[in-house]
């Protein structure tokens, strides 16, 4: 009778133990879930932007083209316009929807040779900014598990924090994102990016958001870095969408032209 009482009794406290696991276990799937649904919501049709990134060393123009794939794999061509000691810098990002890490690709204007970004550049400054290269890319899915953190209101919308960590810490530049995201239309509205010691590093944020031809566009972006007390700002002062783009223009050869 006893032996029977107390295997019962463990079954018992086995049935509470999932009990108590699944909660977790199930806000973490919710999680991923919207990171998801975020990471799809990004356009999927062609867009050429013009942008001004400013910086404590004065204000960058920039030429942004975008598209994605047949695959879904989204490609970027950046060229810096002006000022002229900088104009024709390019940067070529490719980045696969099958959990390999983005491509990147650097011509410098007194160069005419194309660099691959290696993983030691990925946490340069660009420009001069705040924005580190890695920065110029969405920090692929795979690599990072998600929790709920929390939520806020930011820009009178309500978001749910998410913690992304990564799976193999020594391959990522940062400790820990923490990401805003509005769950009625998957936007992510402020990333917290943290150091390998779990302090915060920078903020990056979204300080204006408009619809431009029926889609959700952050216009002006800020990026802070606490560590440095250094600020920048990106703006998009033109775009437009569907337009007809070239698959050469995301080529590394393009970026010799």
């Amino acid at each position: 009778m006893i032996a029977r009482t107390a295997k019962t009794i463990c079954v018992g406290w086995g049935a509470a133990a999932v009990l108590l696991v699944a909660p977790a276990a199930f806000a973490g799937t919710e999680a991923t879930a919207l990171v998801r649904k975020a990471v799809d919501a990004l356009p999927a049709v062609p867009f050429d932007a013009k942008i001004t990134l400013t910086t404590a060393n004065g204000a960058r123009y920039l030429e942004l083209k975008q598209k994605k794939g047949t695959d879904g794999t989204r490609m970027g061509y950046l060229e810096v316009v002006g000022p002229e000691d900088l104009a024709g810098i390019r940067h070529l990002f490719i980045e696969p929807t099958t959990g390999e890490p983005p491509q990147q690709y650097l011509k410098l204007t007194a160069s005419r040779s194309i660099v691959r970004v290696s993983a030691d550049t990925r946490e340069q400054p660009f420009l001069g900014s705040a924005f580190y290269i890695a920065d110029l890319v969405e920090p692929p899915f795979d690599r990072y598990k998600y929790e709920f953190a929390g939520d806020i209101e930011l820009l009178g919308r309500y978001c749910k924090l998410v913690e992304a960590t990564p799976k193999d810490p020594q391959n990522e530049i940062y400790g820990k994102i923490v990401a805003a995201i509005d769950p009625k239309d998957n936007l992510v509205l402020r990333r917290q990016f943290y150091d390998v010691t779990g302090k915060l590093l920078k903020t990056w944020q979204v300080e204006k958001l408009v619809k431009v031809q029926g889609i959700w566009t952050p216009l002006i972006q800020d990026m802070h870095n606490v560590q440095d007390n250094m600020d920048s700002r990106l703006e998009i002062t033109e775009i437009v969408y569907n337009g007809e783009i070239p698959d050469e223009v995301f080529t590394p050869a393009y970026l010799k032209r």
